[in-house]
């Protein structure tokens, strides 16, 4: 009988994609080295950059010549930047896209914003591809889930990825940016606390976000060292959104035992507590304590102006544009996690409770 599979054999390199790994071999050089060569940056001798071109074309992973046209066609690298749509109307979006908009203006760069839906019907490596070929020189993911696929393809293109405040754990080798989101939420917690506060909810964001889970057990954390018992399977969880607030808020004070202060993971989720005290004709902060996430414009603008746990949003974007043009470069990171310091801004919708 012949044989019917494969499966014991290793996979004949033609018969696959080819990596970035693969021409690092085939060359004898590092993963960095290639990198620099199919970007066209210096710093690699002319005989090793002959050796790197070679191996790019043998194994067919990518022409560097294409690169180099698609380059020198759109002026200047730029870097693609992956959002969901329904995070446009979110202020922490436009506050992240200033800061990156401000050090890619700087450095010489570009960015271009799309729907991370728009990808999720191309094939992977596809879509890589035509990114090369668009001069992207690197993707920017921000409060996406993680995809290991599309890790995958750029690595296999020599693009780097960074992602911003994922919404699940990647792996711990994916380059990510965010800010320290279990201290901010437990000192606004202790914050409450310290004002009398003992009845504090917490309006949490999309279920399963990283960055909203931590947040949510520094508000436990420091519930528990209050001796209080808190059920974090209880939090109301949605969409970082005013109407999201206003719903969760609206149920919290109408239950048999309402809070007297609301922390909400964001700040525009926070405005949406402010409206439904005001429709249950409560007052702000005399009746309820109202604290929010992020120190957007929101927060400055809301009536009354609103407590919030000030993360450095323009910094997030900056440091991710910077951090991408390292790697493109074949430049290493100082750390694959970078966590950006939080601290509490103390305004007027807090007080200590009526009773």
């Amino acid at each position: 009988m012949a044989p019917s599979s494969s499966a014991e054999t290793p996979e004949p390199l033609a018969a696959r994609r080819s990596t970035i790994n693969d021409v690092a071999r085939r060359a004898n050089v590092s993963i960095a080295t290639v990198s620099k060569v199919v970007n066209g940056r210096s710093g690699v001798g002319t005989e090793t950059r002959t050796r790197v071109e070679a191996a790019v074309e043998d194994l067919g992973y990518l022409s560097v010549l294409e690169r180099f046209s698609s380059l020198r066609s759109v002026g200047e690298g730029t870097i693609e930047v992956l959002v969901d749509p329904m995070d446009v109307s979110n202020p922490y979006l436009s506050m992240l896209l200033g800061g990156a908009l401000e050090t890619a203006g700087e450095i010489g760069t570009g960015l271009l914003m799309r729907p991370i839906a728009s990808v999720s019907d191309t094939p992977r490596p596809n879509w890589a591809q035509s990114l090369v070929q668009a001069g992207r020189i690197g993707v920017i993911e921000v409060t996406s889930r993680y995809s290991a696929q599309r890790e995958n393809a750029l690595r296999a293109v020599g693009l780097p990825m960074i992602l911003v405040d994922p919404i699940d754990q990647p792996r711990p080798s994916t380059p990510s940016i965010g800010a320290t989101n279990w201290a901010g939420a437990y000192e606004a917690t202790r914050y409450l606390l310290s004002i009398g506060h003992r009845r504090i909810a917490y309006i949490g964001g999309p279920p399963g976000a990283t960055c909203d889970v931590i947040r949510a057990h520094g508000w436990s954390a420091a519930m528990a060292e209050a001796g209080i018992k808190v059920d974090l399977e209880q939090i109301p969880r949605g969409a970082y959104s005013y109407e999201h607030g206003c719903v969760a808020t609206e149920a919290l004070l109408t239950s048999k035992l309402p809070p007297t202060a609301i922390f909400a993971g964001s700040d525009i989720s926070a405005t949406g507590a402010l409206e439904a005290a005001r429709r249950l004709g409560l007052s702000v902060p005399r009746d309820l304590s109202v604290v929010g996430f992020d120190d957007t414009h929101l927060a400055r603008a809301s009536t009354p102006p609103l407590t919030t746990v000030h993360q450095p949003i323009a910094d997030i974007g900056r440091t991710a544009v910077s951090s991408i043009v390292r790697l493109a470069n074949g430049e290493s990171i100082a750390a694959k996690r970078v966590e950006l310091a939080t601290h509490l801004v103390i305004r007027d919708s807090t007080a200590p409770p009526a009773d």
